[in-house]
């Protein structure tokens, strides 16, 4: 069984995003929310946000195809409008994957 990080979330499960998001060539993947601060309850939904890349592939991948049962929240960073969601993503969001 792999080991769970600070955030709740299965070490697997990043490594499931990190390779979808490569395929789907995304710049950047942010875990942000409950699970990004460490004030998340067991069935907390895991928030990412995305920039760049083919976002519909991705979030519909991340849904479908990672080994969890927790709902995901999916936001693109390129069209996402709400000021107040983009600062505190900015300000608490911790990257998972980020293009090389």
């Amino acid at each position: 069984m792999d080991k769970v990080s600070e955030t709740g979330i299965r070490e697997q499960v990043i490594v499931e995003i990190c390779e979808i998001a490569k395929r789907c060539q995304v710049d950047k993947v942010l875990l942000f929310g409950s699970r990004a601060r460490g004030d998340f309850k067991r069935t907390s939904d895991i928030d990412l946000a995305v920039t760049g890349g083919d976002f519909l592939r991705f979030a519909l991948d991340v849904e479908e195809e990672t080994s969890t049962l927790l709902e995901f929240d999916i936001v693109d960073l390129d069209r996402c409008m709400q000021q107040a969601l983009r600062d505190s993503i900015e300000k608490e969001g911790r990257v998972i994957f980020e293009k090389v």
